[in-house]
C-alpha cells in the first residue's frame, strides 16, 4: 500500500464516518489573559507509522486550537511561554512548550495502551485485558451510574452480551434473575457473585434481589466470567458464569469528599382496561337474565350510576423516593483508604410496597515493608422490604372486586361490600394497608488479606473472609368480616441467620523464560464453610389487631417449626498464564473441590480448562495495517465446571418426626442416595476481538457451546412409595439424571462516532442470541411439567427447549350448528358409513370417556374449539402440545452518550424479541361465568341469538352466535356451568412478549470550573433522569419483562399478577470536594 493510498483510505475513513477526531479533554475554558507577541507556529504531528490527520492541537488554556490537515501539518498563532496540547484517540496526549527561538516543531504521539493494558479482575488474581484468553466482559463506574439502579443486576441488564437480565418483580427491592449464557441447571441458574473475594450465591427461593443488600455507588467495576475457560478456576461454584464486583479503593493524594445523591418519583406507566361501573352493571344484569336470578335493581338503569370505584388507581399512586451517598477517599503512597456510607428510600407504586437500605463501607490497605502489603474490607448493610402488595395477591384482589364498592365508608372505616350478594372478596385496599407483611435483614461482610512478595515476582496472598446475616419475618392479618366469609386474625414471625468463611491462600510467580518469553504460575488452597438456620412461629386469634406480638395470639393455635444445615467445601486451584513474543497466549486451570453435599464415592470433583489467544495484529505480516488495525485477537477456549447446589449432604438420610397416638415419632425423610455426584458442564467458546482507528471502533464476537450433564433432580419413583402431598412420607433421593445443551452467540461493537472540539458521541451495542435444549431425562418418554396453582403451564420434554408453555390450541368458535361437524374442502359435511354427519372433536372427561353433550350445560355455540392433536375425535389431556416459549430469539442493549462541551446525554435503550408470554391475568380475568368483575374485553362476550324468537334456546339448529367476527370471550353459559372449561391453558392466553424499552434517559451538566473555584469545590454535576420512560410492545399486560417465578427456569414468562416496573423521574447532584 502506497503513502498516497495510506493517506487517503485514512483521511476518508476518519472524516465520512467518525468526524474530526478532537479530544474535548483538550479544551478548557476560553481565558481572559490577552495573548502577548503571537507568532505564527507550524509543526507536524506523526506516530510510528506517519503523519496523523485530524489531531487537535490546541494552546493551552484557551480556545485557540486547530487540527491537523491530510498531512499531519498544522499552523496557529502562539505567543512564548505558552503551552501546546496535543491530543488524538487512542495516543497519550503530549504538551509543548513554545519557545522564543522556534517557530516550527515537529511532534511525535506515543500508542496510548491503557485499553489494552487495563487490569482486569480475574479468578484470584488480575490480569492485562490485553492477556485475556477466555470471555470476560466488563461494566465501569460511569455506566453502572446511569439510570436509576437500586441493585447490582440492574446495572447489567442489556449491558453485556451473554448476559440476560430480568426482573421477576418491579417490586423495591424485587426479585430478579439473570441468566449468563442460556439455562444450564434445573436446579438454581444463578451466577456466583464475587465480592471483594467473598463469594456469594445469587440464588434466592423467595421474591427478593439476594444482592439487594449492596450498594451500587460503591461499586468501581463489575467483571463477568462467561466462558468455562475463565470461570473454572471457581470450580463446583461456577456452572452457571461468575459475576466480579470491586468496591472503591482510596488512590495516593489529599483526602477527597464526594456526595451523590438524588430524589424522584415513581409512576405506573399502564393500567389494565376493566369494566367500570355502567358496563359491569349492564354485564351483570345480562348474565342474571340468562342465570335466572340474581339481578339488582340498584344497577338497572346505568344512566344513574357514576364510573364507580377504580381499584387500580386506589391501589397504585405516585410514589417518592431518594438515595444519599458519601465518600470520603485518599491516601499516602504505603497507604489508602475508602469510607463511604449510603441511604436508600424508595416507596413503592402499589401501595403496601417499600424498601429502605442504609449501608456503610470502609476499605483500607497500607505497605508496611517493601515486601508486606494488608489490607482490609468490611462492610454493613441494613434492608427493610415491605411486600404486603406483592406476596399477598393484592393486584388480583383488585382487578376481581366490584366498582360498586366503595374503598372507605363515609365514616372513614373500611368498605367490606358485605351488602353485596357474592361478593367472595376483600377490600384490596385494606389487604395493601393494614396487612403487614415485611422482612428486615442485616449483613456484615468482611476480608483482611496480606500480600507478601519475598522475591521479585513472587507474591504469596493470604486472605480471611467471610459474612454474617441475620434475617427477621412478620406476616400478620388482622379479623374481618365479607358478604361471605369470616377471617380470623393471624401473625406468622420468621428468623434466619446465615454464617459463611473462606480462608484462602495462594502463591503467585511472574517472571520471564526468555526476551519476549513470559510465564506467570499461581497455585493455592481455600477453605468454605457456612450454616444457615431457618425458624418459625404463629398463632391465631387475635385479642386485638393493634398488638403484633406472638402471645397476645390464642396459645392452642401455636404453630412452629426450624430448619437448618452447614456445609464446607475444601478447594486446591492452580493457573498457568503463558505469554510468548505477545502474539501467542495460553491459560491453563485445574481446580480441585472436595463437598459436603456428596458422599466418600463422588465427593471430589475436578475441573480444568484451557484457553489460546493469537495476537493477530503482532504478526510482522500484519505491520502496514497499525494505522488502521488497532487490535485483532482470537480466542478458544475449553473448560468443565460444576454444580453441586442440591443442600447440604444430599447423598444421606434427614430424619423427621410425626405426632402418633403414642407420641411423637420419628421416620427417615428422604431416601438416601450415596453414589450422588456434580452436575457437569463441558463448554467450548470461539472468540475474535477487533479494534479499528486507534480504538475508535471495537468489535468482539463469542461463540459458545456447552453441554450439562448428570443433572441434580429428585428422581421420579411411585406414588405409593413417595411423599408426593409434601405432608407426610419419604421424600424421593436426589439422582444424576438428564442433559441440557446451550448454544449461541454475542457480539459487542463499541464506537466513538464523533469526537470534535466540541462534541463527541459513543455508542455501545450488544446482540445476543442463546438456544437451549433438554438433551437427557432419567428416561427418553420423561417430561418436567412446570405447576403453578394446579396447572400445568410449561412443559420440558427431551429435544426441546425448557419450560415452553404448555396446553390446548384453539382453533375456533363454535358459532353455528354447522361448526359441530366435520367438512372436507368443499365445505361438505363429512359422513360416516351410515350417513350420518361425523362430529368434530369436543372435550371429554378422559380417554376413555365419550364426549360432552351438544346442549347448553355442556358444550354450546359460544364455545371454544380445541385441535384434536391425537386425532381420536375428542378432546382429553392427551392433546395438549406446545402453544408458546418464553425463550427469546434474541435480545439486545443500545447505549449512547453525546457530550457538547459541559453537557452530556446518555440514553440506553433493551430489549427482546421473539419471547412468549402466559397471560395468567387475561386467564383468570376474561371468564364471563366467574364472580366479580372482569377485563373490559368481556364486554364482548359471545352473545346467543335465535334464529327463530318463537323457537327454543335448547335447539341447537335454532341459536349461533351474534358477534361471532368480534367475540373476544365465550358465551355467559346457563347458571355458570359449561364442561367446555374455556378458560383452561390455552394458546387464548399466550402472548408475543417481544419488546423495546427506553430503559433510561439522562442529561448531565458540569458546572464551570471558573465559578468552583470560588466556593472551593472540585467537581460539580446537575443531573436529571427518566428510566422506563416508554416500552413499545404489542402485550396486553402490564409489563413485558416477567421473568421467573421463584427464579425457577421452568416457570419462566407467567404473568400471574407480577408487580408491574415503574416509570422513574429523578433529579441528582455529584459533588466532589
Amino acid at each position: 500500500m502506497n503513502k498516497t493510498f495510506r493517506k487517503t483510505a485514512l483521511l476518508v475513513g476518519a472524516f465520512s464516518l467518525l468526524g474530526l477526531c478532537y479530544s474535548p479533554q483538550a479544551y478548557a475554558s476560553p481565558s481572559t489573559q490577552e495573548v502577548q507577541q503571537a507568532k505564527k507556529i507550524t509543526g507536524t504531528v506523526i506516530d510510528s507509522q506517519g503523519p496523523i490527520i485530524g489531531a487537535s492541537v490546541v494552546v493551552k488554556g484557551t480556545s485557540n486550537g486547530v487540527a491537523t490537515d491530510f498531512d499531519g501539518n498544522f499552523t496557529l498563532n502562539a505567543s512564548p511561554g505558552q503551552t501546546l496540547l496535543i491530543s488524538y484517540i487512542g495516543y497519550v496526549n503530549k504538551e509543548v512548550k513554545i519557545s522564543a527561538n522556534r517557530t516550527h516543531y515537529d511532534i511525535t504521539l506515543e500508542e496510548d495502551h491503557k485499553m489494552l493494558d487495563e487490569v482486569v479482575v480475574v479468578g484470584y488474581g488480575v490480569m492485562k485485558r490485553s492477556d485475556l484468553t477466555g470471555s470476560v466482559s466488563s461494566i465501569d463506574e460511569k455506566a453502572i451510574k446511569q439510570g436509576v439502579n437500586t441493585s447490582v443486576e440492574q446495572a447489567m441488564q442489556g449491558r453485556i452480551a451473554g448476559v440476560a437480565v430480568t426482573q421477576n418483580s418491579g417490586a423495591p427491592g424485587g426479585g430478579i434473575s439473570v441468566q449468563i449464557r442460556g439455562i444450564n441447571s434445573l436446579n438454581g441458574n444463578e451466577p456466583l457473585y464475587v465480592i471483594d473475594g467473598i463469594a456469594m450465591s445469587g440464588q434466592t427461593s423467595d421474591n427478593t434481589s439476594v444482592m439487594s443488600s449492596l450498594n451500587p455507588s460503591d461499586i468501581t467495576s463489575i467483571e463477568v466470567l462467561k466462558d468455562a475457560s475463565a470461570t473454572a478456576i471457581y470450580g463446583s461454584r461456577a456452572s452457571n458464569g461468575v459475576v466480579l464486583i470491586t468496591t472503591k479503593r482510596g488512590q495516593e493524594g489529599k483526602a477527597k469528599l464526594t456526595y451523590e445523591g438524588y430524589m424522584g418519583w415513581q409512576m405506573l406507566p399502564k393500567t389494565l382496561e376493566v369494566m367500570n361501573l355502567p358496563e359491569f352493571a349492564k354485564f351483570y344484569n345480562v348474565r342474571a337474565e340468562i342465570y335466572g336470578y340474581g339481578k339488582r335493581e340498584e344497577l338497572l338503569d346505568q344512566s344513574l350510576l357514576t364510573e364507580g370505584t377504580d381499584w387500580q388507581d386506589e391501589l397504585f399512586n405516585t410514589a417518592f423516593m431518594h438515595n444519599h451517598q458519601l465518600n470520603v477517599s485518599g491516601g499516602t503512597k504505603d497507604m489508602h483508604y475508602s469510607l463511604s456510607g449510603g441511604y436508600l428510600d424508595q416507596d413503592g407504586v402499589g401501595v403496601g410496597s417499600s424498601f429502605k437500605r442504609a449501608s456503610f463501607r470502609a476499605n483500607f490497605d497500607t505497605t508496611i515493608t517493601p515486601w508486606l502489603q494488608i489490607g482490609a474490607n468490611a462492610a454493613y448493610a441494613s434492608t427493610k422490604q415491605v411486600i404486603t402488595f406483592d406476596e399477598n395477591n393484592v393486584i388480583q384482589t383488585a382487578l376481581v372486586q366490584y366498582p360498586d364498592m366503595a374503598a372507605r365508608n363515609p365514616d372513614g372505616s373500611w368498605d367490606f361490600g358485605t351488602n353485596l350478594e357474592h361478593n367472595y372478596n376483600s377490600n384490596p385496599l385494606f389487604e395493601a394497608e393494614v396487612r403487614d407483611n415485611n422482612r428486615k435483614g442485616q449483613q456484615f461482610d468482611y476480608n483482611a488479606f496480606a500480600n507478601i512478595t519475598p522475591l521479585k515476582g513472587l507474591s504469596l496472598r493470604i486472605e480471611y473472609g467471610g459474612n454474617r446475616s441475620w434475617g427477621q419475618s412478620l406476616y400478620f392479618q388482622p379479623s374481618y368480616q365479607t358478604a361471605q366469609q369470616s377471617i380470623e386474625s393471624q401473625m406468622t414471625r420468621g428468623n434466619s441467620r446465615n454464617k459463611y468463611e473462606s480462608f484462602k491462600q495462594y502463591l503467585t510467580y511472574d517472571f520471564d523464560i526468555a526476551k519476549g518469553y513470559h510465564l506467570q504460575v499461581m497455585g493455592g488452597h481455600e477453605t468454605q464453610e457456612g450454616e444457615w438456620y431457618n425458624g418459625s412461629m404463629g398463632r391465631k386469634g387475635y385479642i386485638t389487631d393493634a398488638i403484633k406480638s406472638i402471645a397476645v395470639g390464642d396459645a392452642s393455635t401455636s404453630t412452629n417449626g426450624e430448619q437448618g444445615a452447614d456445609w464446607a467445601i475444601e478447594s486446591y486451584y492452580g493457573r498457568l498464564n503463558y505469554n510468548m513474543l505477545d502474539r501467542y497466549l495460553l491459560t491453563a486451570t485445574l481446580r480441585a473441590d472436595g463437598s459436603s453435599s456428596f458422599g466418600e464415592n463422588n465427593r471430589w470433583g475436578y475441573f480444568p480448562s484451557v484457553a489460546l489467544a493469537w495476537r493477530i495484529n503482532n504478526e510482522k505480516f500484519l505491520e502496514k495495517t497499525h494505522s488502521w488495525l488497532s487490535n485483532a485477537k482470537l480466542r478458544l477456549g475449553w473448560g468443565l465446571v460444576g454444580n453441586q447446589g442440591v443442600g447440604s449432604y444430599s447423598y444421606g438420610v434427614a430424619m423427621k418426626n410425626a405426632v402418633t397416638a403414642w407420641g411423637t415419632g420419628y421416620f427417615s425423610g428422604n431416601y438416601g442416595n450415596p453414589d450422588l455426584k456434580w452436575e457437569s458442564t463441558k463448554a467450548w467458546n470461539v472468540g475474535l476481538d477487533l479494534s479499528f482507528l486507534n480504538n475508535r471502533i471495537e468489535f468482539i464476537v463469542d461463540a459458545y457451546l456447552k453441554k450439562t450433564d448428570n443433572l441434580l433432580m429428585d428422581a421420579t419413583l411411585p406414588y405409593y412409595i413417595v411423599n408426593n402431598s409434601g405432608w407426610m412420607g419419604i421424600s424421593a433421593p436426589k439422582v444424576n439424571t438428564g442433559a441440557i445443551e446451550n448454544k449461541g452467540i454475542e457480539f459487542t461493537l463499541n464506537t466513538v462516532n464523533i469526537s470534535t472540539k466540541d462534541w463527541q458521541w459513543r455508542t455501545g451495542i450488544t446482540f445476543s442470541v442463546n438456544r437451549n435444549k433438554l438433551t437427557g431425562l432419567s428416561s427418553d418418554e420423561g417430561s418436567i411439567p412446570g405447576n403453578m396453582n394446579s396447572q400445568t403451564y410449561t412443559l420440558s420434554e427431551i429435544g426441546g427447549p425448557v419450560g415452553r408453555f404448555y396446553g390446548y390450541n384453539v382453533i375456533g368458535m363454535f358459532t353455528t350448528e354447522d361448526d359441530f361437524y366435520q367438512k372436507n374442502q368443499l365445505g361438505e359435511f363429512m359422513l360416516d358409513q351410515n350417513g350420518d354427519r361425523l362430529p368434530v372433536a369436543r372435550p371429554a372427561e378422559s380417554l376413555d370417556s365419550d364426549m360432552y353433550p351438544i346442549q347448553q350445560r355442556g358444550i354450546w355455540v359460544g364455545d371454544y374449539m380445541y385441535e384434536d392433536i391425537n386425532g381420536d375425535g375428542k378432546i382429553t389431556t392427551a392433546d395438549r402440545k406446545y402453544i408458546g416459549d418464553p425463550n427469546p430469539d434474541f435480545t439486545f442493549g443500545i447505549n449512547n452518550t453525546i457530550t457538547w462541551k459541559d453537557f452530556e446525554l446518555t440514553f440506553f435503550l433493551n430489549g427482546s424479541v421473539g419471547n412468549d408470554i402466559f397471560n395468567a391475568v387475561k386467564q383468570n380475568h376474561s371468564d364471563p361465568t366467574a364472580w366479580g368483575n372482569k377485563l373490559k374485553m368481556v364486554n364482548d362476550y359471545a352473545q346467543i341469538g335465535m334464529r327463530d324468537p318463537d323457537g327454543s334456546l335448547n335447539d341447537i339448529s335454532n341459536v349461533y352466535v351474534i358477534n361471532a367476527g368480534s367475540a373476544q370471550t365465550q358465551r355467559i353459559s346457563v347458571s355458570g356451568e359449561s364442561q367446555n372449561d374455556n378458560n383452561r391453558v390455552s394458546s387464548r392466553f399466550v402472548e408475543d412478549g417481544s419488546y423495546i424499552r427506553l430503559k433510561s434517559i439522562s442529561l448531565a451538566y458540569n458546572l464551570p470550573k471558573s465559578l468552583l473555584s470560588k466556593i472551593k469545590l472540585d467537581w460539580v454535576q446537575v443531573y436529571a433522569n427518566a428510566q422506563n420512560l416508554f416500552t413499545i410492545s404489542g402485550y396486553d399486560g402490564y409489563d413485558p419483562e416477567i421473568g421467573a417465578s421463584g427464579q425457577s427456569v421452568i416457570l419462566q414468562g407467567i404473568d400471574y399478577y407480577r408487580y408491574p416496573s415503574s416509570r422513574i423521574y429523578n433529579f441528582g447532584i455529584k459533588l466532589n470536594f
